[in-house]
């Protein structure tokens, strides 16, 4: 899978990528994407440095919310949109680094 499978979607480039939990599939009617990375920065500072990239390729803030997981982690989730496109970035401290998941569905592209 490429490091970075939309060109929309930009990721950081000292964010590292866990292929083994990515996965996208493709049907007719929708693009789906599960995309995992490691960050070594705070929860704060990670989910900064998607939501600006994001925004900066016409991604729209739609809502966020802050949590604890069920392992007692603070992390953060925010919702994006593209026209009819969704993506949700939830960002998750970890032991050793910060989790960050991007979760896309979107319409298929012309070919």
């Amino acid at each position: 899978m490429p490091r970075q499978p939309f060109d929309d979607i930009p990721v950081p480039p000292r964010w590292v990528p866990y292929s083994r939990d990515a996965v996208i599939t493709e049907t007719p009617t929708v693009t789906t994407a599960k995309l995992v990375y490691f960050a070594e920065t705070p929860v704060d500072a990670t989910l900064a440095d998607a939501r600006k990239l994001l925004v900066d390729n016409g991604w729209s803030e739609t809502a966020s919310e802050r949590f604890v997981n069920p392992e007692k982690y603070p992390g953060v989730w925010a919702d994006f949109t593209k026209g009819n496109d969704k993506c949700r970035v939830t960002v998750v401290e970890g032991v050793q680094a910060t989790h960050v998941d991007y979760t896309v569905a979107r319409a298929p592209r012309p070919r």
